[in-house]
């Protein structure tokens, strides 16, 4: 049984019988695995609060063939997710992170620049960085690591530079057109199932491809982050076939934080 060492990520824990905790974890070398931290849920555990999602640990397990779980030996903590159980907001956006990284990540295939965004998106959360700007960051990543973000920069149908006028990206062609292909195109079916995007918006996504989340600017209006949301959710959605339930949480909260 070969003992293995890897940087880490907790995504999620489910409780397995008396005293013991399955966790999921994002590592850098290995990509997503399943492990099982025995005696995790005694009160004097080995472990301590290292099982919290969104910790950074230096990993230490065993794993068998034959088993689908790998036995977590030891959980040294890098950084930890704990200081943002303090503010639900922050705590909610962090586990909606977790739980993208765990429905896109498919088991045991390294993923480094996954694992360096989740990285520095929970970095940029815990060290204060606003969730309502980290949040599309993230997505807009997940997405293009995935393979699933249209980021072509001319219209697909004339060649016209999209940040010039705006474009209409159509959901279930997966493709981007300029203002004035997509109006003279337009059906009932493409504009209930499109969005349009400003040109504000597409030069915002292009700072979020050249910077780092504590680098990215402030959007030229507050509709740009309007704008993002909606597309990024309908993109998810398609890829995963289910709304997760984190991201109900964030929301019902981000409804409750408005309200006077």
């Amino acid at each position: 049984m070969p003992i293995r060492h890897s940087e880490a990520i907790v995504l999620r824990t489910y409780r397995v019988g008396e005293a013991d905790k399955v966790v999921v974890f994002l590592t850098r070398e290995h990509g997503k695995i399943q492990g099982l931290a025995k005696g995790a849920r005694r009160p004097r555990s080995r472990f301590g609060g290292s099982l919290e999602i969104g910790t950074e640990l230096d990993l230490t397990f065993f794993e068998k063939e034959s088993r689908e779980l790998v036995s977590v030996d030891r959980c040294d903590i890098i950084r930890s997710g704990f200081p943002s159980s303090g503010d639900p907001f922050l705590a909610c956006t962090l586990a909606y992170f977790a739980d993208l990284v765990d429905s896109f990540a498919p088991e045991r295939e390294p993923n480094v620049k996954l694992y360096r965004l989740l990285r520095a998106c929970a970095n940029s959360l815990i060290g204060g960085g606003e969730p309502t700007r980290v949040t599309p960051y993230f997505e807009a990543w997940v997405l293009r690591l995935g393979g699933f973000y249209p980021t072509a920069e001319s219209c697909s149908t004339c060649g016209e530079t999209l940040d010039r006028q705006g474009a209409h990206y159509v959901i279930e062609e997966q493709r981007l057109r300029c203002a004035r292909c997509a109006q003279k195109t337009k059906t009932a079916k493409t504009a209930a199932d499109g969005l349009s995007l400003a040109p504000a918006t597409l030069r915002y996504l292009k700072q979020i491809w050249q910077r780092p989340p504590d680098e990215l600017p402030a959007p030229e209006t507050t509709s740009v982050l309007a704008e993002l949301s909606p597309l990024h959710r309908k993109l998810i959605a398609q890829q995963l076939d289910k709304e997760l339930p984190s991201l109900q949480v964030l929301d019902d909260l981000i409804r409750l934080e408005k309200k006077p």
